[in-house]
């Protein structure tokens, strides 16, 4: 049997040929196909907050329900993120709501109970237990028909991208959850030390120890202001209480000026505030003699400062109407030469008579402190000092106020 074409039907099967022939020529490849690109894993990290009053959300929305505020430098653990927004763990500190009757034993009884951020049903819901899940709960003291929970795993909440910056992997959140602990117990044994202390009567205080745990504070956890601050208010109470009862001791023992005790008070007011500014303190002018305040006076210097003055105001409740210039005067008139090798002496122990050591060929000759030489620039140097005598606490070695280096 033979088949019959018609020219009609061969002409379009020619056209439909060339047709093809001229939209892929033989010498081209046809098209790769595009490689299916695969979702990447969000890789968790700690976020540090960019501003204060920084908004997290129950949803990545702007109208969503505000949660709490963030200020700035507070640090979050970021698990995910959605459009313009990072997913954020929830706070160590934060807790989350059940209704107890679907809880027995610790034990969820019911499928899709949900979590709530208050103890009411209008609260916001942030997640969800399933029938078998455990909790560790207690009664909500606000309202006894609710359980107050840890939130759970995948309960999350949001914060706008533009004010978070990654800081650190997820391990670096749990390194400074560490560090601030340490400086707040750190905090709270330096405030039971210093209150111990002001406890105590004039002559049986000794700030030294209170201040240098206060000082090394502000030192070593800058990255923790609110801590720092309450560490710089904690040692202006301290000075303060100091200068009360230094006060009410020099009144008890010798008449003391009502316009020296003003001028003292005035004093005290103007090395507080600047003692504990990070400025350098500018040069001042007292009654007690013109004095210029050395930008690079260490907090060292500035804690002996605090005795010198208790020296001085001693002395002077002796010396009516001499000045700090008067006080040092007189005891560069009955000043001893002094020589050794500068040693820092760094042991916390309690009345200490200086912070740093004379050292002689071999064995230490004197305990040495000063305000108005820097002795670190002399560590490790053999010098020749000009000192007075300064009580030395019953310690082993007489001690010195370093008047000069020679």
């Amino acid at each position: 049997m033979k088949w019959l074409v018609s020219p009609l039907i061969l002409s379009v099967c020619t056209f439909a040929v060339v047709h093809v022939v001229d939209a892929a020529p033989a010498s081209a490849k046809p098209a790769a196909a595009a490689p299916v690109k695969k979702q990447e894993t969000f890789k968790t990290f700690t976020g540090k907050v960019l501003a204060n009053k920084v908004r997290m959300r129950v949803k990545p929305d702007v109208e969503s329900h505000i949660i709490r505020q963030f200020n700035k430098n507070d640090l979050l653990l970021v698990v995910a993120e959605k459009g313009d927004f990072y997913a954020v763990q929830p706070p160590k500190e934060m807790k989350a709501y059940v209704f107890r009757s679907y809880v027995l034993d610790n034990v969820v009884e019911a499928s899709r109970v949900n979590v709530r951020l208050e103890p009411h049903i209008d609260a916001p819901i942030i997640a969800q237990l399933q029938a078998g899940d455990k909790v560790d709960g207690q009664v909500c003291t606000m309202n006894h028909k609710w359980l107050e929970i840890t939130p759970p795993a995948d309960a999350k909440f949001y914060i706008s991208k533009e004010f978070i910056t990654q800081v650190g992997g997820p391990d670096y959140l749990v390194m400074m959850q560490k560090r601030k602990a340490q400086a707040e117990e750190s905090l709270s044994k330096a405030f039971f030390t210093a209150e111990c202390e002001c406890k105590k009567p004039y002559e049986e205080m000794s700030i030294l120890e209170p201040t240098e745990q206060l000082q090394t504070i502000v030192r070593n956890f800058s990255d923790f202001p609110e801590v720092t601050k309450q560490a710089k208010e904690g040692l202006a109470l301290l000075k303060d209480s100091y200068l009360q009862k230094k006060i009410a001791f020099l009144e008890s023992k010798a008449e003391l000026s009502a316009s020296a005790k003003e001028e003292m008070l005035a004093k005290h007011k103007t090395e507080t505030s600047e003692f504990f500014t990070e400025a350098a303190p500018s040069p001042r002018a007292t009654t007690w003699g013109k004095r210029a305040i050395q930008k690079d006076m260490t907090d060292q210097m500035r804690l002996w400062d605090t005795v010198e003055e208790s020296l001085f105001l001693s002395w002077n409740a002796f010396h009516t109407n001499k000045t700090l210039d008067d006080f040092y005067t007189e005891q560069k008139a009955n000043a001893t030469v002094i020589f050794g090798t500068v040693e820092p002496y760094n042991h916390p122990v309690k009345n200490k008579p200086g912070d740093f050591v004379l050292r002689g060929d071999d064995t230490p000759v004197a305990y040495l402190y000063s305000t108005r030489v820097n002795l670190h620039e002399h560590v490790g140097k053999k010098v020749s000092l000009l000192v007075t005598s300064r009580p030395n606490n019953h310690f082993a070695f007489p001690a010195y106020y370093v008047l000069s280096v020679e």
